[in-house]
């Protein structure tokens, strides 16, 4: 035995192996049920199946992290790989989920197939299984209990089983994480002073959140703070699914305000902006760049549209198509090419208008004799055309005609107007129905 010991101790040395991750190996359950010469012969022809495929360094990784390796048939091993590559893995994806979960070489043909179909029944699709494998290959190691165990620890944290099912399709991971990993993590985020709906919100938008620790979280805020926001504004930008900027460094995010400055705006003026689009933080300069273009092809100059963005940075959101939509329907209001233009540059977030919205106010305003407002002073349309409308019918009983010298009167703020005149918001609508108004057009009217 003394021989046979020594044998198989200088075996695993010439193979590349430490004393120490010898001992790891022979020390654990599964191999010791062996005997000396037995082990020597499936280390041997184990560790050349693997040298076929895996570098040196590779196959005593795979082999200290999953010892159990040794007492796999090669067979079987070949029978998993096939498996696996039948579901639709490529031969270097496999190899990848070795590296990560060796234990996959010890699953059975039927194994393989039965966990992909548990996980199918649960609501995934076979793609989004070996998407979710590829990412996370310790899923293949999970049985179906446990997974189901793992669902009903995130219902018990207050998610229901759609929304679980679609964040672990986006952090597969988390079937890896405890309750006692994820309740800290939530209120780790709470102590930073987001509400738990807040929380759940941000979690169910963005799950990488979980893999951050609350310290880097914590330090991600002090270094948005030194770039010049505050950290109420940090906070207000990472609410919902823009959370996924505390996954990016803050080197990264240095340098997309950097690439801001580069075409043309100001340091400022990239912070606002990434305060009213946190996302702008997650597009890459040719992105911008590339919609920057797509607009000037639509007749704008590059100056007009830098202008528009600094204001209106939501444009980066928008296709070129539904752009060009939004300039044929004011087109479409009687408004000339010229007139659309400088309606557009100076109150750009008319794009974020409905058609329906912008044409009920343009009708109203036509129909008062201030067709030229929404080009003069575009910014008007987002107030109401119900409010508008009160205001009018309450200017025009007291005598006073609504002109283009004086329409500013219409959009005074509530409190001063209350201040004014006396009356709120509340009653001037109630007083002054748009609804019942449009009700009893019949068509000959008009409030001119």
């Amino acid at each position: 035995m003394i021989d046979d010991t020594k044998k198989l101790r200088d075996l695993f040395l010439s193979l590349g192996y430490t004393y120490e991750e010898y001992l790891t190996i022979i020390n654990t359950s599964a191999i010791k049920k062996y005997t000396d010469d037995t082990l020597i012969k499936k280390v041997q022809e184990i560790y050349n199946y693997l040298l076929q495929d895996f570098s040196k360094e590779e196959v005593i990784q795979i082999t200290l992290s999953s010892p159990r390796i040794y007492c796999f048939s090669i067979e079987n091993m070949k029978q998993s790989k096939k498996e696996m590559m039948t579901l639709g893995f490529t031969e270097e994806e496999f190899f990848k989920l070795i590296k990560t979960a060796p234990s996959i070489y010890g699953l059975t043909p039927e194994n393989i197939k039965q966990k992909t179909d548990n996980m199918i029944s649960l609501g995934y699709t076979k793609e989004e299984v070996m998407k979710m494998t590829k990412s996370f290959p310790a899923l293949y190691s999970y049985s179906v209990e446990n997974i189901n165990g793992k669902i009903e620890e995130l219902l018990s944290l207050g998610y229901s089983k759609d929304e679980i099912i679609k964040m672990t399709k986006r952090l597969p991971m988390m079937y890896g994480y405890s309750t006692d990993n994820l309740k800290p993590k939530i209120e780790g985020l709470i102590s930073l002073g987001y509400t738990r709906d807040e929380v759940m919100k941000m979690t169910k938008a963005c799950p990488n959140i979980f893999s951050r620790s609350t310290e880097n979280i914590k330090q991600k805020i002090d270094d948005f703070v030194s770039l010049g926001y505050t950290k109420e504004e940090v906070m207000k930008m990472t609410k919902g699914s823009y959370a996924v900027i505390y996954t990016h460094s803050i080197e990264t995010i240095k340098q997309k305000l950097e690439d801001l400055e580069s075409l043309g705006y100001t340091k400022e003026e990239a912070i606002k902006m990434s305060k009213d689009l946190p996302s702008i933080l997650s597009c890459t300069i040719d992105t911008i760049k590339q919609k920057i273009n797509c607009i000037v092809l639509l007749g704008y100059s590059e100056e007009q549209v830098l202008t528009m963005t600094k204001s209106c940075p939501s444009l980066f959101g928008y296709s070129t198509e539904t752009i060009r939509q939004k300039m044929d329907d004011i087109l479409s209001f009687g408004y000339n090419e010229e007139e659309m233009m400088e309606m557009t540059v100076l109150f750009p977030t008319i794009f974020s208008l409905s058609k329906e919205n912008i044409k009920s106010k343009i009708d109203f305003y036509d129909s008062v004799g201030l067709h030229r407002l929404a080009i003069e002073d575009p910014k008007q349309l987002m107030q109401s055309v119900s409010l508008s409308y009160s205001r009018y019918m309450f200017y025009k009983e007291r005598g006073s005609i609504i002109t283009m010298d004086n329409y500013k009167k219409l959009f005074i703020g509530n409190k001063n107007f209350e201040k004014y005149y006396g009356v709120t918001k509340n009653e001037i609508l109630k007083n002054y129905n748009y609804e019942e108004y449009l009700e009893s057009l019949n068509g000959f009217g008009g409030l001119k």
